[in-house]
C-alpha cells in the first residue's frame, strides 16, 4: 500500500491499547492483524501469507537461523541461570554480602547505574545483566521494580550512543559516511561526523545527567511516586495484581543455607568473560586489513556471543550445584522454573518484532518523513528533526531503522538551507531517535530493561515516561537555542540549564516520597 495516515493505525492502536488495557500480548497481536490487513488490502488470505512470512523470518533469516532467535535464546538462558543461582543460595549469599557495602538507598541506586555506564558495548547485555545483578542489592534497600528498570534502561542505549568505540558508532559512522559521500562532502570522514555529532545529542546527555541526579536527590516523579511508596512503606517492589513479573526466580524452589557470593559472581563473570572473548574472536576473524578497535566492533556479532556466554554461564552453574550433591530433579526443577519464568516475555518480544516488521512495511516512516517538505523556519529545523525522529523511532520500536531513515533527509535539508546546520541536525536525529527508543514499547530494549529488572513491561514504559519527557523538554529548548544562535556549545549550555531548572523544581516536588529516615533504617537491617 501507499504510506498514508492509515500507516499509523497498527502502532497507535496497539500502544494505546496495551496502556489502557495493561494487556500487551492481545494489543500487539491486534496491531499486528490491523497492519496486515492495510498492507494486504483486507486481502485476508493474503494477510495471512504476510503474518506467516513476517514471523518465519525472525525464525530463519537468508538460510540460517535469525539474529532474533539468539536473542530469545539468550533470554531464557538468563532466566535459567537465576534459578540456577537462587538454588544455590548465591543470591542470598550475594545480598548479604552487598547490603554490608552498599548501605544507602541513594548507593543502592548508583550500582546499576555505574553497571550501564561500564557494559557500554551492547544495549541489550546491559539491560538484562545490569538488571539481574542489581535488583538483588535494590530489594534488599526496599527500591520499587519501577524505579531499577528506569535506571536500567536511562543507562542503556543514552551510554551507547554516546560511546566512540561500540558496534553503533560503527553503524552511525558507515551511515553518515555514505551521506557525506553522495552529497560530495569531505571535509570530515563519517567517524568524524559522529564524533563531532556527540556534543549535539541533548537527549542521551541529559538522560544520563538526570537519571544520577534521580538516583542521589530521590526525585519521584508521576506514577513512580505510588511504585516508590509502595516499596518503601510495604516492601511491596512491584505490582502483584497483574501476575508473576518476568524473570523472577520461582521462589517455591528451594534455596542452600551454605551458598556462597562465588555462586553469583562466577558464573556472571563467565558469562561476561565469555561474551567478551567470543565477540573478539569473531570480530578479528571477519576482520579484513587492518586490525582495529572500530573494525573488530564493526565485524562483530555481540548477540550469538551472548548466547554463548549464556551457555557457558549456565554450565557452569550447573556444574557447582551437582558439585554440592543437589539432586538432578532439582536442578531439572530449576531449569524448567527459569524456562518458565521468561516465556511471557519471548512471547511479548515476538510480538514486538513481528509490529515492527509490519510497520515497516506500511512505511510510516517515510510517510511522516514527508510532511517535511513544505517551507521550514531554519532556526527550527534541530528541534523538528528531533521531534520527528522520536516519533518514528516511538512508532516503530528501532533506533537503526529511524537512523537509516532520517539521517539522509536530515542531511539533505541542512545541506539545502545551511550546511551549518548538518552536524547539528544529525545530533539532533540521533537523540530524537534515542528518546522514541527509550519510551517505546515496542523497544527491544524497553522489554529487555523490565525483563532485567523483573517488572511487567507496561509498569516500566508508565514509569518511565515522564522522566524522559524532562530530558525531552530540556533537549528542545537547546535545539532552539541551537537553532537561533547557530551554536552548538549555546544550545549544550541551555539545556544543561534547563535541566538543572527541572532537577532543581522535581526535587522539591518529589518530597513527599523521600524518606530521610529510610536510608539509616535500611542500613540498620
Amino acid at each position: 500500500m501507499e504510506p498514508s495516515i492509515l500507516s499509523l493505525l497498527p502502532p497507535v492502536i496497539a500502544i494505546g491499547l496495551a496502556i489502557v488495557t495493561k494487556r500487551i500480548l492481545p494489543s500487539l497481536a491486534i496491531g499486528i492483524i490491523l497492519g496486515a490487513l492495510l498492507y494486504s488490502q483486507w486481502n485476508i488470505l493474503a494477510t495471512l501469507a504476510l503474518i506467516f512470512d513476517v514471523a518465519s523470518g525472525l525464525v530463519i533469516a537468508d538460510g540460517s537461523v535469525a539474529e532474533e532467535m539468539y536473542i530469545l535464546a539468550f533470554v531464557i538462558l538468563l532466566g535459567i541461570l537465576t534459578s540456577f543461582i537462587y538454588l544455590s543460595g548465591g543470591l542470598r549469599a550475594f545480598s548479604e554480602w552487598a547490603i554490608t557495602k552498599v548501605r544507602t538507598r541513594v548507593q543502592a541506586q548508583l550500582v546499576p547505574i555505574v553497571l550501564g555506564i561500564i557494559i557500554f558495548f551492547d544495549d541489550a547485555f546491559s539491560s538484562l545483566v545490569g538488571g539481574n545483578v542489581s535488583r538483588t542489592i535494590t530489594d534488599k534497600h526496599r527500591i520499587s521494580r519501577a524505579k531499577l528498570s528506569y535506571l536500567v534502561d536511562s543507562t542503556a542505549a543514552p551510554v551507547i550512543i554516546l560511546m566512540p568505540i561500540s558496534g553503533w558508532a560503527a553503524f552511525i559512522a558507515a551511515t553518515m559516511a555514505g551521506i557525506l559521500a553522495a552529497n560530495g562532502i569531505t571535509q570530515y570522514s563519517g567517524y568524524e561526523a559522529f564524533l563531532l555529532s556527540i556534543p549535539t545529542n541533548y537527549y542521551a546527555i541529559t538522560a544520563i545527567l538526570f537519571v544520577i541526579a534521580v538516583a542521589y536527590f530521590s526525585i519521584n516523579i508521576g506514577p513512580m511516586r505510588k511504585h516508590e511508596k509502595a516499596a518503601i512503606e510495604d516492601g511491596v517492589l512491584f505490582d502483584t495484581s497483574q501476575g508473576p513479573v518476568p524473570g523472577e526466580a520461582d521462589r517455591n524452589l528451594p534455596t542452600r543455607d551454605d551458598g556462597k557470593v562465588g555462586d553469583l559472581i562466577l558464573p556472571v563473570a563467565t558469562l561476561i568473560g565469555v561474551t567478551v572473548v567470543w565477540a573478539l574472536w569473531i570480530g578479528i576473524s571477519n576482520t579484513e586489513g587492518a586490525i582495529t578497535p572500530m573494525n573488530v566492533l564493526a565485524n562483530t556479532d555481540v548477540i550469538i556471543s551472548l548466547f554463548y556466554g549464556g551457555l557457558a554461564a549456565c554450565a557452569l552453574s550447573a556444574v557447582r550445584l551437582l558439585m554440592k550433591r543437589v539432586p538432578g530433579k532439582q536442578v531439572g526443577k530449576a531449569t524448567w522454573s527459569g524456562v518458565r519464568s521468561m516465556l511471557m516475555a519471548g512471547a511479548v518480544l515476538f510480538l514486538a518484532w513481528m509490529t515492527a516488521g509490519i510497520i515497516s512495511l506500511l512505511g510510516i516512516g517515510e510517510y511522516v518523513a514527508r510532511l517535511l517538505d513544505g517551507d521550514l523556519a531554519i532556526a527550527l529545523l534541530p528541534v523538528i528533526l528531533f521531534a520527528l525522529a522520536a516519533f518514528i523511532s516511538f512508532s516503530m520500536g528501532s533506533t537503526f531503522g529511524t537512523f537509516g531513515l532520517i539521517l539522509p533527509i536530515a542531511a539533505q535539508i541542512a545541506i539545502t538551507v545551511d550546511i551549518s546546520l548538518l552536524i547539528p541536525v544529525f545530533g539532533a536525529v540521533l537523540a530524537g531517535a534515542i528518546f522514541g527508543d527509550h519510551t517505546s514499547p515496542l523497544s527491544d530494549t524497553t522489554i529487555l530493561s523490565s525483563i532485567g529488572s523483573g517488572i511487567h513491561l507496561i509498569d516500566h514504559v508508565k514509569t518511565q515516561m515522564p522522566y524522559a519527557m524532562v530530558c525531552a523538554g530540556a533537549s528542545m529548548v537547546g535545539y532552539i537555542s541551537l537553532g537561533l544562535s547557530r551554536n552548538i556549545v549555546v544550545g549544550l549550555v541551555t539545556t544543561l540549564a534547563a535541566l538543572a531548572i527541572a532537577v532543581f523544581v522535581l526535587r522539591t516536588k518529589s518530597a513527599g516520597v523521600r524518606t530521610p529516615a529510610t536510608d539509616s533504617a535500611r542500613s540498620s537491617e
